[in-house]
This record gives C-alpha cells, sequence and structure tokens, in this order.
C-alpha cells in the first residue's frame, strides 16, 4: 500500500524514538538509519508474517498492539512460551461475569482449542441467560455447582489465566483456590491497579474491554489464524456490551477496528445484539418500568439519580441473575444527570453500582465508601448496613462531591 507523507512522517518519528541514540547527520547516519528501520520492519514482519497491518494505522494510532510490541514483546513470548509447555490450561474470571467476563474466557478458550491445547474455562458461578446462548458456554465449569470439580482443575493446573479482574477477592470464595494454586498465574485485565499475586501481566486500562486485550493478545501470540468464527463472536459480545454497544469507553480508533475484524470473520452483528439486548422476559421489562416510574429518585442538585430495589420488591418480579444488568445506566438518558447509582439488596449486603459521564470519578467512590472499585466511569461495590441507610449514606456523601458534580 502506499505510504503518505503525514503516515511516512509517523514511522520516521516512531523508529526515531526506537533509536535514539541517532544523533549525527550526512551520508552515514541515513545509512545506519536505514539499516535500524529495515531491522525493526524485519522483525515486526517474521513475528507477524501471517497478518496483514496496517502500520501507518498502527503508527498513528494509540493501539494496544503497538503497546504489545514495544514494551511487552518479551512477555508475548513468555506467554506463548508458556502455554506450549502447559498440559492444563484454566481460564477463570469473576464472580457474577458480565458480557465481558464470559466473552474474555470463552473467546480465549476457542482460541486455545483451535491450537490443541488442553484448556478448561471456570467460573466462580453461573451467568445470565442473555450470555447463556454463547458457543459452548455449557462446556463452563461453575463452582457454585460442581465445587469439587472446579478446585481439582484449579489446583493442578500448569497455568491459571484470570481475566477481566484485578484481584482474587473478585473471585469470592474461589479466590482461596486460585492462591493455592502451584500453577503459573497470567493476567488479562483491562482494570486499573491489578494486584501483585500473578506471575505475568497483561494489563491495560486503555483498551475497551478485556476482550479487546485478549483479541490483541492472541494477534501477537498466534497471528490472526487462532481467532475462530466462535471465538469472535464471544469476543465480540465482550466488547459490544462493555461499550454499550459503543457508545461509551471506545475512544480509541482501534476499538472499532478489532470489532471490523471480528465482524469479518464471521459475527452477525444483528443476531448477536438481538440475542444479549431483545432476549428478556415479560417480568423483567415490568421490572424495569417499575425501577424507572416507582424507585428512581432524581437529584438535580447534584446532577444524580439513583434507583434502589428491595428483595421483596425483586421476588415481586420473579428477578432472574442477570435481570437487574444496565439498570444503572438508564438515568444517565436524563437531560443533566451525570452520576448514577442502583442499589440492589441482598441477604447480608447492598449491592453497589455506579456509572457516571464525563470526568466524574466513579471508582473514587467506590473505593473509599463502598469497598469496591473499577474504572472512571464505571464501578461497583456493596455497603453492609441497610438498604434505607445506604439512601441515606449516599445522599449524605453527595454533599462533599457537590462542587466537582456541578461543574461536569
Amino acid at each position: 500500500m502506499a505510504l503518505s507523507l503525514k503516515s511516512s512522517f509517523s514511522i520516521s518519528k516512531s523508529i526515531s524514538l526506537v533509536t535514539p541514540f541517532l544523533k549525527a547527520s550526512g551520508f552515514i547516519i541515513e545509512k545506519v538509519r536505514l539499516f535500524s528501520i529495515s531491522l525493526f520492519f524485519i522483525k515486526i514482519t517474521k513475528y507477524f508474517s501471517s497478518r496483514k497491518y496496517d502500520f501507518c494505522y498502527i503508527f498513528e494510532s494509540k493501539s494496544i498492539f503497538i503497546m504489545l510490541l514495544k514494551s511487552d514483546f518479551k512477555k508475548v513470548e513468555e506467554f506463548k512460551r508458556i502455554l506450549d509447555t502447559s498440559k492444563s490450561i484454566v481460564l477463570t474470571t469473576h464472580h457474577n461475569p458480565d458480557g465481558d467476563a464470559v466473552g474474555s474466557i470463552l473467546g480465549l478458550y476457542h482460541a486455545l482449542k483451535s491450537k490443541g491445547y488442553p484448556v478448561v474455562a471456570v467460573t466462580p458461578n453461573g451467568f445470565p441467560d442473555f450470555l447463556s446462548w454463547m458457543p459452548c458456554s455449557d462446556e463452563v465449569i461453575r463452582y457454585s455447582d460442581q465445587k469439587i470439580i472446579a478446585v481439582e482443575r484449579i489446583l493442578n493446573a500448569d497455568i491459571v489465566i484470570c481475566l477481566d479482574f484485578n484481584g482474587f477477592k473478585r473471585t469470592e470464595e474461589m479466590g482461596e483456590y486460585l492462591m493455592q494454586s502451584k500453577g503459573k498465574k497470567i493476567l488479562i485485565d483491562h482494570h486499573p491497579n491489578p494486584e501483585n499475586h500473578f506471575d505475568l501481566q497483561f494489563s491495560f486500562t486503555e483498551v475497551s474491554s478485556t476482550c479487546e486485550l485478549v483479541y490483541e493478545l492472541l494477534s501477537a501470540s498466534f497471528a490472526n489464524d487462532s481467532v475462530t468464527t466462535d471465538s469472535a463472536i464471544c469476543l465480540f459480545v465482550g466488547i459490544m456490551t462493555d461499550t454499550g454497544s459503543f457508545s461509551y469507553a471506545c475512544s480509541r480508533g482501534r476499538t472499532f477496528q478489532v470489532a471490523g475484524e471480528l465482524i469479518a470473520k464471521g459475527v452477525n452483528v444483528e443476531k448477536v445484539q438481538g440475542l444479549v439486548y431483545n432476549n428478556f422476559s415479560a417480568e423483567r421489562m415490568r421490572l424495569m418500568g417499575f425501577s424507572l416510574n416507582e424507585k428512581m429518585k432524581v437529584l438535580p442538585e447534584y446532577k444524580t439519580a439513583y434507583i434502589s430495589l428491595t428483595k421483596e420488591e425483586l421476588k415481586r418480579f420473579k428477578n432472574k441473575m442477570g435481570d437487574t444488568e444496565g439498570f444503572v445506566n438508564l438515568p444517565l438518558a436524563i437531560k443533566g444527570i451525570v452520576f448514577s447509582v442502583l442499589f440492589v439488596e441482598h441477604d447480608s449486603f447492598v449491592k453497589v453500582s455506579l456509572r457516571s459521564r464525563g470526568s466524574f470519578p466513579v471508582n473514587e467512590i467506590s473505593q473509599k465508601h463502598f469497598n469496591g472499585g473499577g474504572h472512571m466511569n464505571a464501578a461497583g461495590g456493596k455497603a453492609f448496613m441497610s438498604l434505607s441507610q445506604v439512601e441515606n449514606f449516599f445522599e449524605e456523601i453527595l454533599k462533599s462531591y457537590s462542587t466537582i458534580l456541578n461543574k461536569s
């Protein structure tokens, strides 16, 4: 393909960063520079020979692919070496897995199986009905239902690959066995502040989702032939759900390019969106209407709205796992609202989900007040008090965020 002047300048600038020692001028330095450029492209071409990358795009974007090349090249090689020498690989994710969690473990599961690796997927518990259609979801071992088998797999694994969480406590009770496992522990995640329990980390907060990062890592490790159609479907689901159908957390152009490459591998976007977003029960839709009409409180002085649901209300609408998924985002559609919270009552705690628009950091609130964490615009936690106490506590702490909220 032809290189534009802008693209050529971007490449030259990137190579200059790679070879900062070239300070002289004249014929000799140009020879050295050309030699360095040649070596650089030979190494890329050799390592990724079976994939046709648009080098202009890569150098002009903040691609995680380039981050893997420049900062984690040895990690990618180590990742591949560990896989090649392992007889038992376990993939796992966090408790109450969402689309990105299920998508990343199943996407990687399909890819590794296609290359002949001995791999199983283990989750702390089940996942919502709107994700149960995903290819090979019935092959996932659920710790909550199959504890003996799950523990045996974890403790005897050569590798445990942890996806979409940054600390073992996110797996609840199963975390104890992950800690005990003598297998190498590899983290693939996009959440900030990962714990230091891992032997190898691929942690990039810049990506939209763990599924996007898994795709980049697979491309770097195996080139393009490891991502099967089933793998692509699972990875696409994770990217789609973690970005709200590409409406947030996807400011990088590379996210859309990855989505396009997954579609090219056979993802039927209309079908996938229908299975994820148009596959709910009548009771779930009535619960949503009830939540908005009866349980949403708007606090315009703080540009905030929240919804709270009791156990009795959930039971009334025959709530199933995943039925309240996405409810926390609904109040953000209100003009002027930049902060939204969902409180859901459980037996011994209240689950807290937080979302925001702009630069308001909900992860700071989650960490400081609700025993949780997450991203700047999406976080979660728990409160160990009654639902009414949580509501009063929340409205009280909002006062200290009034200035920053009204500037958002």
